[in-house]
């Protein structure tokens, strides 16, 4: 039995804008997988994983609503930053709700996440989760790690459509609800990001005087 005295340190997990760089990438690879015509086993694999991601990419979504930036002081803007994203992680529950749904009604298994199409994603999913816990960074960093997350949202919001185009009936409308969703919590995301012009001083940025 290993003494925990000893034991190995566990892996810090990656910074917030990396993991989401990994979600968007896995996102993509996953998208790619599920894009040929999928038989209604694969098919139910694909919609299970998807939930799976969904509800991970909610959870990971509420904390980075608690970004602190580095050098800063509080200020109504990160208050707003915090609505924002927390409407697009409520917007992304929403849209595993929904495939919840087709879950229950289809009788298709929770995933267990199989060594094949959504795999990655669903690790990185999880990833996430960790690293946007009490996430700090610069402001480029925040804002980019939250582009990255708009990015990987629009590409399973595709893979979602694309899924939907040829499921079978039942499942057509719930699907459908969750790339809806899903394009809701892209729009709140993007009202998160503020623009670059003036930003420092809108947030309170405490000027570097090295």
């Amino acid at each position: 039995m290993t003494d925990a005295r000893f034991a190995p340190p566990l892996p810090q997990p990656p910074r917030p804008a990396v993991a989401a760089r990994s979600v968007t990438e896995a996102a993509r690879a996953g998208a790619e997988a599920w894009a040929a015509t999928l038989s209604p086993d694969a098919h139910s694999r694909a919609v299970s994983q998807l939930h799976s991601i969904l509800r991970d990419l909610g959870i990971a979504c509420h904390g980075l609503a608690a970004y602190r930036v580095n050098g800063t002081v509080p200020s109504a803007r990160f208050e707003e930053f915090g609505r924002n994203v927390e409407i697009g992680s409520r917007r992304l529950l929403d849209a595993w709700e929904c495939l919840d749904s087709v879950l229950a009604a289809e009788g298709i298994p929770v995933s267990d996440d199989p060594d094949e199409l959504g795999a990655a994603l669903c690790r990185a999913a999880r990833d996430a989760i960790l690293a946007w816990r009490q996430p700090t960074g610069t402001l480029a960093d925040r804002d980019d790690t939250v582009q990255q997350l708009i990015a990987g949202i629009q590409v399973l919001a595709d893979a979602i459509s694309a899924l939907a185009s040829y499921a079978p009936r039942q499942k057509t409308v719930d699907l459908q609800r969750a790339g809806s969703q899903l394009m809701m919590a892209i729009s709140a995301l993007a009202a998160a990001v503020q623009p670059r012009e003036d930003s420092a001083a809108r947030d309170g940025v405490v000027p570097d005087e090295r």
